[in-house]
């Protein structure tokens, strides 16, 4: 289901919103279409504008990285919800691949504290007192177990908001799910802030967030029991999102724009390089990385997680870590 929040407070800035969370396997009879761009998109497995199952989940909030969409990891936002999640993505306005094509993008520093605060006002709209998130989509969520999730500048997201980046660390949150994480524009005061368990998913190959300045401080400073830092030596930056598909449907549309073909490709370049996990592979991985996490941390199915969280681990390219109580 789709939604839009409003913040009157902020010049009413529109926050569109992609819901995804767990439904019947009889009431999926119609796929859902998504298109980054016209044109430009693909049939899912997931079930479109089909009500949840009853009962209450854990909700995952989701925040899109530089230039991307909500819509620009539906792979992995989908199978969380397949794992038994609320999934709920927004875009960032200012920092969306319409803002970059139109070269409309804010500036980091204010790009930083709207994200923070878009992801407070996302929260509002799930589980308090805001409008936007379908009532359907409300109901099924379990206001006690909230993970806040991100990639790349959505890592820095959802650790600014755990942290009270701009104001106090949101209490509401439970988790925090750092995939590719961009921390560098975060303090260490911030990071210790962080007072819950968190995920720290590390591409080896990440030239965009390079494991020594984003992952290494983060993981030094970051203390509470049940983090988890897992790096994957095959991937790189773009390991989590959907842009590997996209690329590789670009050549398929005659009038895509160049800088948008030409942006999509160097995107989606790391996916190619000798030696590294295929694009299906690597998103793949890093759904079973997070869902394994959250399984445990927000108790899910904590055997499955601790299953799946192993099985993980059992990959050559794979080294996992933890902080114990």
């Amino acid at each position: 289901m789709s939604g839009l929040v409003v913040d009157a407070a902020r010049a009413d800035r529109l926050l569109p919103v992609e819901c995804w969370y767990p439904v019947g396997a009889a009431d999926a009879t119609t796929p859902t279409v998504y298109e980054l761009l016209p044109g430009t998109g693909f049939t899912s497995a997931g079930a479109f504008e089909t009500a949840p199952m009853p009962g209450r989940v854990p909700l995952v909030l989701f925040s899109h990285g530089r230039t991307g969409t909500r819509i620009a990891y539906t792979l992995l936002c989908e199978a969380l919800a397949a794992r038994g999640c609320v999934v709920i993505s927004a875009d960032h306005p200012g920092d969306t691949l319409i803002d970059f094509a139109l070269e409309i993008a804010v500036d980091d520093a204010t790009n930083e504290r709207q994200r923070v605060e878009d992801a407070r006002l996302l929260l509002d709209a799930a589980v308090g007192d805001a409008e936007g998130v379908p009532a359907a989509v409300r109901a099924a969520i379990d206001p006690d177990r909230i993970a806040v999730a991100g990639h790349s500048y959505g890592g820095y997201t959802a650790l600014g908001l755990a942290a009270g980046a701009f104001g106090d660390p949101d209490p509401r949150v439970g988790a925090v799910v750092g995939l590719q994480a961009y921390t560098r524009a975060l303090t260490d005061e911030d990071l210790a802030r962080v007072g819950v368990p968190t995920l720290l998913s590390v591409a080896a190959r990440d030239a965009t967030t390079p494991p020594r300045v984003d992952a290494d401080r983060p993981w030094a400073l970051l203390s509470t029991p049940d983090t988890v830092r897992v790096d994957v030596a095959d991937a790189a930056h773009q390991a989590c999102s959907d842009v590997g598909l996209y690329a590789e449907l670009a050549p398929q549309v005659p009038d895509l724009p160049q800088n948008l073909r030409d942006y999509l490709e160097s995107t989606a370049a790391d996916t190619r390089e000798p030696g590294m996990r295929s694009w299906r592979e690597a998103v793949a991985l890093q759904a079973r990385i997070a869902a394994g996490f959250l399984d445990e941390v927000l108790g899910i199915d904590p055997d499955r997680g601790a299953g799946t969280l192993a099985a993980v681990a059992s990959d050559p390219a794979v080294t996992l870590q933890r902080r114990r109580a």
